[in-house]
């Protein structure tokens, strides 16, 4: 009688488990859709409010960002950036600019020198560089996390594309870590994949 006890609790015991293990996955894949779908409803409603169409510097770069999105030009001295538009977003939880800069060096050594002229080189939380090409024009694409002076940290999102004629095209998107939603970079690429370059 002991054995047979013993034969059902422990059957009983593995159905346990086994159902426990089921309902985590089950749960881990119904949380995953359940993100995936307000991601992409997020992003509908994105697409859905149209973007605003920006052709500057005579017409030699065009480009195109969310219409929603608050954004003025600001005129910088000394001649690197010849064109510099901010933008920020009606909940204020990103920002970001599109500039041109007008410099004498390749861009894989503009983006070492930035690097290494952050104030302390070592506090990002991570770094990571790889090479685009858009619109047949290479360049790189920049994610990193840094502390703020608040707390916390701030993620940043940035593509940089060169004309082979000394001019370096740079998109840069932050937002607060705690702010950062799975869809970011599908609107950030969204905005970056509608640069032109004459």
């Amino acid at each position: 009688m002991k054995k047979i006890l013993k034969r059902h609790y422990a059957s009983y015991v593995a159905a346990m488990v086994l159902l426990v293990m089921l309902m985590l996955t089950f749960y881990g894949r119904i949380s995953d859709t359940a993100a995936v779908f307000k991601a992409n409803i997020e992003l509908q409603k994105m697409e859905r409010q149209g973007y605003k169409d920006y052709e500057v510097l005579d017409g030699s770069f065009k480009f195109s960002i969310p219409a929603s999105w608050s954004a003025w030009e600001q005129k910088f001295m000394g001649g690197e950036i010849i064109y510099d538009l901010n933008y920020i977003t009606p909940n204020k939880k990103i920002h970001g600019f599109i500039q041109v800069w007008k410099i004498d060096k390749p861009l894989s050594q503009f983006l070492e020198e930035a690097k290494n002229a952050a104030v302390d080189s070592t506090d990002f939380k991570s770094y990571n560089l790889k090479e685009i090409m858009v619109n047949r024009n290479k360049g790189y694409l920049l994610q990193y996390e840094r502390p703020k002076d608040t707390g916390g940290y701030y993620r940043s999102y940035e593509a940089f594309l060169e004309d082979g004629k000394g001019k370096i095209y740079r998109a840069s998107f932050y937002t607060d870590e705690k702010d950062w939603r799975k869809y970011y970079p599908l609107m950030f690429n969204r905005i970056i994949q509608s640069f032109r370059i004459k």
